[in-house]
């Protein structure tokens, strides 16, 4: 359970950072690198500050609760990020990066630590390299889930001036790409759900 939570975990959020620097950087808000940087700090932040609490948290009372908590305050966040419009200021964007962010740093701990705690000493390696393997392979699938999420909306042209930086002013795709990425971000929500139910599924605390 604990493994099929990380990989629909990371399917989830694999792409959200890639996603919110197109948005960032594109025609309607045409933000620097930088500044886009700047835009995208809360969710490490949260995320650098909550992990660790979160772990302390989890080895005195349970890892099956706050991975649990983690998985539905992500689901918050990215609830939030479906509202978002044509442009965000950083205050906009702040409460839902936060809640991704929190979310991901106190789901991460109990959650590995359970995985751990699920299978003899001597297997551990083998235990953290399947977890790993599915982390790395559900936020590989994620940016292809994605961008062919964005290719159903957004003509091949278009799409190419946004990955380029070159962006444009119409309307039409404009529109088009927001919706994509509320699209992806719904579809992201999916896949926490169900995240969350194998996280409060777990045999074993």
């Amino acid at each position: 359970m604990g493994n099929i939570a990380v990989f629909f975990n990371a399917l989830a959020r694999g792409a959200i950072t890639l996603v919110l620097t197109l948005y960032l950087q594109g025609p309607t808000m045409d933000l620097s690198p930088l500044e886009a940087g700047i835009y995208l700090t809360p969710l490490s932040v949260s995320l650098a500050v909550l992990g660790p609490i979160s772990g302390r948290l989890s080895d005195k009372y349970g890892q099956r609760f706050f991975a649990v908590l983690g998985l539905a305050v992500s689901i918050v966040g990215f609830a939030l990020l479906t509202q978002i419009g044509y442009s965000s200021t950083f205050e906009e964007l702040l409460i839902p990066l936060i809640f991704s962010g929190a979310g991901m740093g106190i789901f991460a701990s109990p959650n590995r630590a359970s995985i751990m705690n699920s299978v003899p000493a001597h297997r551990r390696g083998i235990a953290s390299g399947i977890s790993t393997t599915l982390n790395n392979v559900g936020q590989t699938l994620s940016l292809g889930l994605s961008f062919a999420i964005m290719g159903q909306r957004v003509p091949k042209e278009y799409l190419l001036d946004i990955f380029s930086g070159i962006g444009t002013q119409s309307n039409y795709w404009v529109s088009d790409f927001i919706d994509s990425m509320h699209e992806i971000f719904m579809l992201s929500i999916g896949f926490l759900i169900i995240a969350l139910i194998a996280s409060s599924l777990r045999l074993k605390d």
